[in-house]
């Protein structure tokens, strides 16, 4: 599966859910403000128990560290219905991007989480991530 067929699925629609707020944000994107697509597969029959993951505790802590959820989509068509998860953060820069995974990595909340959730095996069987800054010409809704 390659990553034009996965955008493409997600549609426009994905796009335009998370644009609340990005006028102010379009200018910013020259000081460095980053949004980070990830695409998480998973493994047979995880997904709702990665939703539930997110849901309830990892997109707080998310917050707590300054990763700021844009939106998480699931896709509706195949190939990707039913074990994919997509969603997209903002953050200030690269850098802050770098050093929020960095604490997330170590953080114990996280941690605790993680060893919960997989306690039957892996819920995520690949990722890809894609950073990205806002174009000039980007809808200013």
């Amino acid at each position: 599966m390659n990553r034009r067929n996965v955008l493409q699925g997600i549609g426009a629609a994905m796009m335009l859910s998370g644009a609340s707020g990005f006028a102010a944000e379009a200018a910013a994107d020259e000081t460095g403000v980053v949004y980070e697509l990830r695409i998480y597969h998973t493994f047979e029959g995880k997904l709702e128990a990665l939703l539930k993951r997110f849901r309830e505790q990892e997109t707080k802590i998310f917050e707590r560290l300054g990763m700021h959820g844009v939106g998480y989509w699931t896709p509706t068509d195949e190939p990707l219905q039913g074990r994919t998860l997509v969603y997209m953060l903002r953050h200030k820069s690269r850098a802050a991007a770098k050093e929020s995974w960095a604490k997330f990595g170590k953080d114990p909340e996280w941690v605790k989480l993680k060893a919960e959730s997989e306690a039957n095996g892996p819920l995520v069987e690949k990722h890809d991530i894609t950073f990205m800054t806002l174009t000039d010409f980007s809808p200013k809704v």
